[in-house]
């Protein structure tokens, strides 16, 4: 029997660029000829809900107001992230930035993340329109590819969005194992914030999933690492290590393996909507944090996506009053 968690990429990239270095990190790493330009010691995230034209809630998409390297001039940055294939990218990439423009009458720069796990060459074309060789339109935007990179390269740089982003770039499966022993390496020799390790650890492990053997050659690598004497509790903040599923419960028995792995689940599950909640709505009660954790496993899903459309906590207890009706 095969266990699927409900990932919610969106939700998962947002929260990951706005912790702490990630969204730096991410320039330098990615995209440095504009890193240049952006003076990071004037970061909003225009936080407001956006529509696209058609009425339709836009989900995937970061806006931010900075401003350029000793200047006083403003300008937009809208990350467009897309785990799944879309054709029309470009023509909605040309939607929002038209719409993004005139709402805030500043320059954009538009930029789309692609996590899907092939590379697809339309996505990368610019829109272009002519009407009898006059050029009527020529839109271009910025795309990073991520499928087009390697892993292996990247997860060894000591770089919170590189080692988060490479959980979805291009890896043989004979590497996976390899790259995932690279980022706790990496990791726990780390001088990252708390939160930062957190979102980069809670990013890269909810892209992972091993066999029982890799996970037992996994947790014997992770031993290794406890013999080099690094902090211990870096260790245990790693979401893998919460999940649970190579925690030595190997007693030989299929109940006692399943239901290891269901308990590590859960509790995964509930501490990355956790660290989601409290990147989107800052800290909650105790009490609210026990009624998180006291919810069935489709329920903490359900928490999850529904957590896109939060605007406060006003909203999480709403919604956890719902849940005990």
């Amino acid at each position: 029997m095969k266990l699927h968690r409900v990932i919610h990429h969106d939700a998962l990239f947002k929260s990951l660029l706005r912790t702490g270095r990630l969204l730096r990190d991410f320039f330098d790493a990615f995209l440095p000829e504009i890193f240049g330009l952006i003076d990071f010691h004037h970061i909003e995230f225009v936080d407001k809900e956006r529509f696209a034209l058609g009425g339709k809630r836009r989900t995937g998409d970061l806006l931010i107001k900075t401003r350029f390297r000793g200047e006083d001039a403003a300008f937009l940055i809208h990350l467009e992230h897309e785990a799944q294939a879309h054709r029309d990218l470009a023509r909605r990439m040309l939607e929002y930035f038209v719409l993004d423009w005139r709402e805030f009458n500043l320059p954009v720069y538009p930029i789309a993340v692609l996590s899907h796990k092939e590379p697809d060459p339309a996505s990368l074309r610019p829109l272009q329109l002519a009407i009898q060789g006059h050029s009527i339109l020529d839109f271009q935007f910025a795309t990073v590819d991520l499928a087009r990179l390697d892993a292996r390269q990247y997860v060894k740089r000591l770089n919170t969005a590189a080692m988060a982003l490479s959980a979805r770039m291009r890896v043989d499966p004979g590497a996976r194992l390899s790259v995932a022993v690279d980022f706790i390496r990496n990791v726990v020799q780390s001088d990252w914030a708390p939160m930062e390790l957190d979102a980069v650890s809670g990013f890269f492990f909810a892209y992972q999933e091993f066999t029982g053997e890799e996970g037992l050659k996994l947790r014997r690598e992770l031993c290794n690492i406890e013999n080099m004497r690094l902090p211990r509790e870096i260790l245990l903040r790693n979401p893998f290590v919460q999940f649970g599923i190579t925690k030595g419960r190997q007693e030989g028995r299929v109940e006692g393996r399943m239901e290891g792995r269901r308990e590590g689940r859960h509790q995964g599950e509930v501490e990355l909507v956790l660290r989601q909640i409290t990147h989107r709505l800052g800290s909650i009660s105790a009490r609210q944090r026990q009624a998180i954790r006291k919810l069935p496993i489709a329920k903490v899903e359900a928490l999850g996506k529904a957590l896109l459309d939060f605007q406060n906590r006003s909203d999480l207890s709403r919604w956890l009053k719902s849940q005990a009706k």
